[in-house]
Formats: C-alpha cells, structure tokens, sequence
C-alpha cells in the first residue's frame, strides 16, 4: 500500500480521481467483499483501485484461474499496482479509463465480468463521464453479475438506479469519511 504522505499527495493532485484522503478501512472492505462469491467467480473487475486496499483481497480470496482486472486512471497509482502485482497470475492492470473496460477485456480474451467493484467518486466526475461508464458497467457484466459501489454520498442513486437495480444498500461509520456500500444488479 502507498504511505499515507504518496496517498494525500494524490489526492490532493487530483481530487476527481482520488476519492478520499485516506485508505478504506477494513470493516469497508469487508462489506464491499462481502457480496462476492470467490468460490465460482470467472472475472473481477475493479475500477479504480487506487492502492489496492480492496485488491488485496480480491487476490486472497479469488481461485487462480479467477481474472482480476484492475483500471485505474491515476497514473502513479497504476505503476504501483504493476510492480506489487508482478508476480500474480491472471491480474491485469490497465491505466486507463472505466468506461472503456469492455475494450480491455476483449483485448485480453477475458470472459464478461461477474463483478465489478467500483469507489468511483461519482459525485466528482462529469455527469456525462458518469453516465457512459454506467452504461459501459451494465453492458459488460454478465446479465448475473453484480455491481458492488461504495460511495460517500448516495446523491448519485438515482443516476445507479437508471442502469441498475438494487440489492442492498449498507451505511459503514467506521471508516473516514463514513461510506455507503450499494449493491446493484444490471438491468435487462
């Protein structure tokens, strides 16, 4: 994981891209992992997995075979994950943009994404920017798949809701700054 200074640092560099100041904490994580089942799981998609707090995870618990792959758009954040992530097979880190991943995929012959976890802040991204990597998350899960989001305000539910439909919805306060963990199905 970045030291806290590399973290705030990104942060602060750019705000829209990097969500909060700090890591996720664990109780975060383990509701985000939660939904998950690393038992039947073919491919995982995680968007924007800055320092890998909740890829760390993801590597534990999935099965070999499992393909893990990792978009994120900071470019520091990508290079980091390629070096700590070397050695793993079946990860693949992409510097590059959500609402391309489909492209991604197939570029690398991965089957459809049973789950997609996301900590976007949509809430600091152009809503048309918002809106396409919405649309691309609903097309390139599997009819069965699941988006997991966890989000610091539910001000976006209504824009989720008009491509996904809801599972369940959870308030974590232990973490800084508390957060919400959404669970969403795509709709047919």
């Amino acid at each position: 994981m970045l030291p806290i200074p590399s973290f705030v640092e990104q942060f602060f560099r750019n705000p829209a891209t990097v969500g909060s100041l700090v890591p996720s904490s664990r109780e975060l994580t383990d509701k985000v992992m939660e939904p998950i089942d690393f038992a039947t799981a073919r491919c995982i998609v995680e968007y924007g997995p800055g320092t890998g707090v909740f890829t760390d995870i993801i590597i534990q618990r999935r099965r070999a075979e499992t393909v893990v792959v990792l978009v994120e758009v900071n470019r520091r954040f990508s290079q980091l994950l390629r070096e700590r992530y070397s050695g793993q097979p079946n990860v693949h880190v992409i510097h590059g943009s959500a609402d391309e991943t489909g492209q991604y995929l197939q570029a690398m012959n991965a089957p459809r994404a049973d789950y997609v976890v996301c900590g976007l802040p949509f809430s600091s991204l152009p809503r048309r920017q918002a809106w396409r990597i919405l649309a691309h998350t609903q097309q390139l899960l599997l009819p069965v798949g699941t988006l997991i989001l966890f989000q610091y305000s539910l001000r976006n539910t209504k824009l989720f809701e008009k491509f996904f439909r809801l599972l369940s919805r959870e308030h974590v306060l232990l973490n800084l700054p508390p957060a919400h963990v959404l669970v969403y199905a795509p709709l047919s």
